[in-house]
Order: structure tokens, then C-alpha cells, then sequence
């Protein structure tokens, strides 16, 4: 008898910051015996003879360990939602249900919607003026929101002169830069911001503070 298909609620991945489905730590193996092959992987010279980086459809990638058994480290969810329809496929054997408008949420709508208690959620401003980015950080989860490079340069004076000026940044970056991918990871979460200087941290509940009185 076929094994029935797993339907993951993409609000509640976000809301626990974990994917049930994917533990850290399960073996290569297992996680192929659940989801099935990927669509494609990346490889380097340091994965032979296993590709450690899988791509499935619908927006999961996946990240395995170096050396046997391959234990999985992280994985991202891309462009899931912007498929048609109420679910996106990864696989024959794994669905996630798109009950969260992630793509088309800014920060502030994310920290609005509550997932989460925003005490605890920390809120990243990047000052440095060539790398407008703001994130949400919580537990394992990073989530990146970048400005396209049209919003850019349309706003660059107003970046400029920003300055250290926080609510001013808030203000500007909050509307102009999009949703990026949604990084799960067993390493510091913070420490793989890009740049890797610059940053502003302060708490969910601080970010709106700071935007309602802009």
C-alpha cells in the first residue's frame, strides 16, 4: 500500500521555528527514504563522493554534514506560496500547505501576525549603506528581507542619509525590502548575517515601537 503523503502547515513551520518532518540530525538517507530523491543537487569538490546540497521543487533545499552519515544541518523554504493553488509539492510523498502570505510580508507584517511572542523574536537593521537588509531572527530561524536593486537606487539619497538615525531606517526599510527565504539552521542564526558588521539588534516588540512612532 502506498504511504500516504505528509501536508506541512507552513504558518505553524514558521510559528515553531522547526520543520517536524526535517530533525536535524537525521541521516542523508533517511531524509531521501521520506521525501524521495531531489530534483537536483549542487556539488563541489569537497562533497564527492555525496552531494551535499539538495534541491527539491517548490522552494526546499537542503544541507547535509560532511561526513557520514550525512546528518542534516539546515534547509531553507524559498518561493513557497508562490505557487497557485493551496499547497506546494516538494515531492510525491511531502506537501506543504500555504497558510501563510509569506512572499508578500514585510517585517512588520510578519511581527504583526502573531507567530510569535516578540519578546523573544530579535530584529536585525544592517546600517552599512551599501547593504540595506533588515531580518527576523528566532530560535533556528533567520528570515532575510533585501531591497531589489530598483528600490535601491530610487532611495538611495534617503539610505544615505539615514545615518544612525534607527526609526529613519525602520521607516525606509520596512516597506522597500521583500522577503528573501526562510533559513532554518542548528548554527547561531545571527552569526550568518551578511555583511558581517553593521548590525542593529533589537526586539520584535522594539521594531514597531520604533515604526509607530516614524
Amino acid at each position: 500500500m502506498p504511504k500516504e503523503a505528509a501536508v506541512i502547515s507552513l504558518k505553524e513551520s514558521l510559528s515553531s521555528h522547526n520543520i517536524e518532518l526535517f530533525k536535524f540530525g537525521t541521516p542523508l538517507l533517511s531524509i531521501a527514504e521520506r521525501l524521495g530523491p531531489p530534483k537536483r543537487w549542487i556539488t563541489n569538490a569537497f562533497d564527492q563522493p555525496v552531494p551535499l546540497y539538495w534541491l527539491y521543487p517548490g522552494g526546499l533545499e537542503l544541507s547535509f554534514e560532511p561526513e557520514p552519515p550525512y546528518v542534516l544541518t539546515a534547509y531553507k523554504l524559498s518561493p513557497v506560496g508562490a505557487h497557485k493553488g493551496r499547497t506546494t509539492n516538494f515531492s510525491y510523498y511531502v506537501r506543504m500547505r500555504n497558510d501563510f502570505p509569506m512572499l508578500e510580508t514585510s517585517v512588520s507584517g510578519f511581527l504583526r501576525s502573531g507567530l510569535w511572542d516578540l519578546e523573544r523574536v530579535k530584529v536585525g537593521i544592517c546600517a552599512e549603506p551599501n547593504y540595506p537588509v533588515l531580518d527576523i531572527c528566532i530560535g533556528c530561524l533567520r528570515i532575510p528581507f533585501l531591497m531589489s536593486s530598483e528600490n535601491e537606487e530610487a532611495l538611495e539619497d534617503q539610505i544615505s542619509d539615514c545615518g544612525n538615525d534607527l526609526k529613519r531606517r525602520i521607516a525606509l526599510l520596512d516597506p522597500a525590502c521583500d522577503f528573501f527565504g526562510a533559513y532554518f539552521s542548528l548554527e547561531d542564526v545571527e552569526a550568518e548575517r551578511f555583511p558581517r558588521d553593521g548590525w542593529t539588534t533589537i526586539s520584535g516588540e522594539e521594531y514597531l515601537r520604533q515604526l509607530d512612532l516614524a
